[in-house]
């Protein structure tokens, strides 16, 4: 059997993803449940390739690059400030879709009309590139409203437990008044001695002895009482 002295191909680097029946067949509740969903793949580290094009996470242009390194005229220098810019494609915008529109009507055969189309596609070109660079900041925001939700949802998970002690306590307190009175003044004077000897444990080496000293007074003078 012939051997074949061709070179071997280069590996193929990335290919289009599949479609999308791949993924939610994968992804059913009862597998996400189950936990026998495939985890998702780890981030990159370093230099990764997506769609036959390279990208290096430390340098800013291969994230977002300049339009002039995909050959597409920049209408605005990379010093500019977006939203300035922004507001002035926008205006660029409206005025060249009302010639276009003007052009249609009058002369519809005119080719000024590709070159309108033309302008009109260089404008979006720009206009999309420069939203993109708000996409960091988009993230940051969502992330930080996120948070919010988060913190607010715990506050109230709070407030929750708060009251429903408060009401556990109240509802303790009322059980100990219909008590009657000899065992009501019982269960009191030895939740006083509780808080005296629990106290001090709260605070520093000090106020603990001396609160450990004081409890132990009032056992010893209940003790000579009884």
């Amino acid at each position: 059997m012939l051997q074949s002295t061709e070179p071997e191909q280069e590996k193929l680097l990335s290919v289009m993803a599949p479609p999308p029946e791949v993924y939610f067949k994968r992804y059913t509740t009862e597998a996400v449940t189950a936990g026998t969903a495939p985890p998702p793949p780890p981030p990159p580290i370093g230099e990764f390739t997506a769609f036959g094009i390279s990208h290096n996470p430390d340098d800013p242009k291969s994230i977002l690059a300049p339009l002039r390194d995909y050959g597409v005229t920049q209408l605005y220098t990379d010093t500019a400030d977006s939203i300035k810019e922004l507001k002035k494609i926008n205006a660029s915008l409206l005025v060249n879709f009302l010639d276009l529109l003007d052009i249609l009507i009058k002369c519809r055969a005119s080719q000024i009309r590709i070159q309108k189309l033309e302008d009109i596609e260089l404008l979006f070109c720009n206009f999309h590139h420069l939203i993109n660079k708000f996409r960091p900041h988009q993230a940051l925001e969502t992330l930080i409203q996120m948070i919010k939700i988060q913190k607010e949802q715990k506050l109230k998970l709070v407030e929750q437990v708060n009251s429903k002690v408060e009401t556990a306590r109240a509802g303790i307190f009322t059980t100990i008044n219909s008590l009657p009175s000899s065992l009501s003044c019982t269960i009191k004077e030895e939740q006083t001695m509780e808080e005296e000897v629990e106290g001090p444990l709260r605070q520093g080496p000090d106020a603990r002895e001396d609160g450990f000293l004081h409890a132990v007074d009032n056992l010893v003078d209940m003790d000579l009482e009884t």
